[in-house]
């Protein structure tokens, strides 16, 4: 007779598929939304205006919540049910896209609409996000392969969706139907509800007696991260690799343009190279690691980016530039999955929401920065200066972080030390 554990293993053995299956279908439903709803937006603000501050609008209400309510939302995320909180940040978005397709049918979409919508949706984005990349814990385990293979799926899913298929669909339809690519978007993300509430119950949120005020908890939360020498190193090589990608893609429209002599449908193919790339290395991430190890997967993803950047820099082929930017973003994913993974292996199940907010906190805090030294650097120096300082700062990250990388012993990246 097969004992209460024992059952209870193989439960979860039947589950945990079908658990990342909807999850990952779920996510490349809501990303092809978003990928449609990232070419539309800017479209719907230039149809409204043509004042660049106000299309720039738009634009800047996106970053906002990444700094504003990133931290917030981990430490709640820490004290939610994971699928309740994925099931309604899709609901919400959902019914804000609808009502912003509404007015644009009734003629009475704004920037202001259009910016507060947008923030909306980002909110919940980060919401869905950190739950998301918690739960995959409780259908995935915490064994490095079953981690990376799923993350893998995941980020092929989001990349495929948000940068590969959704953004011509979404300018396409809006040439066609200029509400068209919102209801789109909010019937993605009814449909990855659906999904998303299929996923098994998870254990419930701590009991409150005992419970730290909200901002102890982000504390909690932010100390753990910077303590952890293993996640303060990957956080910081995240960090860097943000910086030198904004750094490089801040002005890569005028230098496909100007300089690789591409057109606008040339423009796209480049970028539909990254993401083509970026697809792919989701896929691999889980063999690469597996064949490589963890720290060295990163090194080496990390170490390619220093040589391929200042390549792109250097080439006037629009055919070698779109090559290399498929290995950027093969390399961007697969170092991207890995990170997900050992940030997942090396933090307790009941403080993962808030390190991962914490984390992506600083990780994203440096995209901004990026993009305003990348054009600072193409005004005053050339086009070509921000691909070169690109490949500087991370050969400098890498260079810095190798000590603390190997003072590591265990492979895949320890865990000793850490609580379940």
């Amino acid at each position: 007779m097969a004992t209460p554990e024992a059952v209870q293993d193989a439960d979860q053995t039947v589950r945990r598929p079908r658990g990342l299956r909807a999850l990952v279908t779920a996510t490349y439903v809501s990303s092809l939304g978003d990928g449609a709803l990232a070419a539309a937006a800017p479209l719907a603000a230039a149809a409204i205006t043509r004042d660049p501050a106000a299309v720039a609008l738009v634009s800047a209400a996106e970053y906002l919540p990444w700094l504003v309510v990133t931290p917030f939302a981990g430490a709640l995320v820490d004290r939610w049910r994971l699928r309740t909180v994925l099931v309604v940040a899709d609901v919400l978005r959902a019914g804000g896209l609808a009502l912003l397709a509404i007015l644009i049918i009734a003629g009475a979409a704004s920037i202001p609409v259009l910016a507060a919508t947008a923030c909306a949706i980002v909110v919940g984005q980060i919401f869905g996000d950190t739950a998301a990349q918690t739960i995959v814990v409780d259908l995935a385990g915490r064994d490095s392969g079953a981690l990376n293979k799923a993350n893998g799926h995941i980020s092929s899913a989001t990349t495929a969706g948000k940068s590969l298929v959704g953004p011509p669909i979404g300018s396409g339809l809006y040439a066609a139907v200029p509400w068209l690519p919102f209801v789109l978007d909010a019937v993605s993300f009814a449909v990855s509800a659906g999904l998303v509430a299929s996923l098994p119950k998870r254990r419930g949120p701590t009991s409150r007696a005992g419970r730290p005020r909200l901002l102890a908890s982000i504390g909690e939360g932010a100390r753990f991260l910077v303590q952890h020498a293993q996640l303060r190193v990957l956080c910081l090589l995240v960090a860097s690799a943000n910086l030198a990608s904004f750094m490089a893609m801040s002005t890569f429209v005028l230098f496909a343009t100007e300089r690789l002599g591409v057109t606008t449908a040339g423009y796209g193919v480049l970028l539909a190279a990254s993401a083509v790339g970026g697809v792919a290395g989701g896929f691999a991430s889980g063999r690469i690691a597996q064949w490589l190890g963890a720290r060295p997967t990163i090194i080496a993803g990390l170490a390619l980016q220093v040589v391929v950047w200042p390549a792109i820099g250097w080439t006037s082929s629009p055919y070698i530039a779109g090559a290399l930017l498929a290995v950027v973003g093969l390399c961007a994913a697969v170092t991207t999955v890995v990170c997900v993974t050992a940030r997942q292996q090396l933090t307790p199940a009941a403080m993962l929401g808030r390190v991962i907010s914490a984390f992506r906190t600083v990780s994203a805090g440096t995209a901004p920065l990026g993009a305003l030294l990348g054009g600072g650097l193409a005004a005053v120096v050339d086009l070509r200066a921000p691909f070169y300082v690109a490949g500087v700062v991370l050969m400098a990250a890498v260079l810095v972080s190798l000590p603390s990388l190997r003072s590591v012993q265990a492979d895949p990246i320890s865990t000793e030390g850490v609580g379940q």
